[in-house]
């Protein structure tokens, strides 16, 4: 049976180097083959939603905005995970909300580190 010998710290910053290099090449990859699924998605809906207006003929303006509105919905979800699905605008508190808020948070948390 063979010795096996120590790693130097060298030689072990080297394979996890590797290994991080192999890990966001594969991510890389992923997200490319990802985003050319999405195009190509986007391309067939848009080219049915073209063949469903020329059929419909009038309804073509109908169809046509409610395929915008969600093409741009799932945009928008696509290219921000973090980001809202739909198109509501956030509520804003004002100053004054904000500050009672404070306050109650600063009293709730003063009681919970007195009552230990």
């Amino acid at each position: 049976m063979a010795k096996r010998t120590a790693l130097s710290l060298e030689e072990i910053a080297a394979e996890v180097g590797r290994l991080f290099g192999t890990t966001e090449a594969h991510a890389r990859k992923w997200l490319q083959q990802r985003n050319t699924m999405l195009e190509a998605l986007y391309l067939v809906r848009n080219k049915a939603t073209d063949l469903i207006g020329e059929l419909s003929g009038e309804m073509r303006r109908g169809f046509k905005r409610g395929a915008n509105t969600a093409a741009n919905r799932a945009r928008a979800f696509a290219g921000n995970p973090i980001g809202p699905a739909t198109g509501r605008k956030r509520r804003k508190m004002s100053a004054a909300t904000r500050a009672k808020m404070r306050a109650a948070a600063k009293k709730r948390w003063a009681e919970k580190k007195k009552n230990g």
